[in-house]
């Protein structure tokens, strides 16, 4: 009974989710300056929270207490539903930022390739445990929670690239952007830092946060091996894959 309701709603909810993208304007707007060559890393964000409010408003209106058994949001409902839907959701957000990294990377002459982010399979469970502890107040964690799990995918893959291109040597600074309803706080970080200067709460987002960190990765004139620790002319391309 448990097994044939997972696999209807499941079913459902993807099938709702897909209709609710293609219907997205915003989402269309980055497809259609993905597809102009015009993207920015600014507009990985914006695609993943997008997702998020989508994926979340879907999942408010399925999972509804009516639908479920005993009307309660039981912990093998919630991880065969749920997680999975947010693996594909971190799926799409990675798959657009390589996208997009490559139309600027091939503009600025860089040859890196974008490299996934792991899927946190520990914030995942820990939300799920959070949906199931909350008993009859479970739909509360389906709404923002679920919006800011999806903007961590794409502040992941911005802190592993930036790294990883740091480390092959080019010269990278973290952008964070307030947005125009930010709090205090959040505008005390908004800035433009060198990656070895960073705050420590650079990555950090409180709930209902849209602030946007990205980052920028330039060619330098002379870089660091990271192993031997010295320095390399940026014209000595191929021991790091440029």
């Amino acid at each position: 009974m448990v097994e044939d309701i997972v696999l209807g709603l499941l079913k459902e909810i993807q099938s709702e989710f897909t209709e609710e993208i293609s219907r997205d304007a915003k989402i269309g707007a980055i497809e259609k300056r993905i597809a102009k060559g015009s993207a920015t890393m600014a507009d990985v964000h914006q695609y993943a929270a997008r997702l998020g409010e989508n994926l979340s408003a879907v999942l408010i209106e399925y999972l509804d207490a009516d639908r479920l058994p005993d009307q309660t949001l039981y912990y093998n409902i919630a991880d065969r539903i749920v997680r999975p839907m947010l693996e594909d959701v971190h799926i799409s957000i990675n798959d657009t930022a390589i996208e997009i990294q490559k139309i600027i990377d091939e503009a600025s002459g860089i040859g890196l390739n974008g490299i996934r982010a792991d899927f946190p399979k520990g914030r995942v469970h820990g939300l799920i445990d959070k949906m199931v502890e909350a008993g009859e107040d479970y739909p509360k964690w389906l709404g923002e929670p679920v919006i800011n799990c999806t903007e961590s995918f794409s502040d992941d893959y911005m802190k592993t690239n930036a790294s990883f291109r740091e480390d092959a040597g080019l010269k990278v600074k973290i952008v964070r952007t307030a947005e125009a309803t930010a709090c205090d706080w959040c505008k005390n970080l908004e800035g433009e830092y060198s990656y070895d200067d960073l705050p420590d709460e650079i990555y950090a987002r409180h709930e209902f946060c849209r602030c946007d960190v990205t980052y920028i990765s330039e060619k330098d004139r002379i870089r660091q091996n990271v192993w031997t620790k010295k320095t390399t002319a940026i014209d000595d391309r191929k021991n790091y894959g440029l």
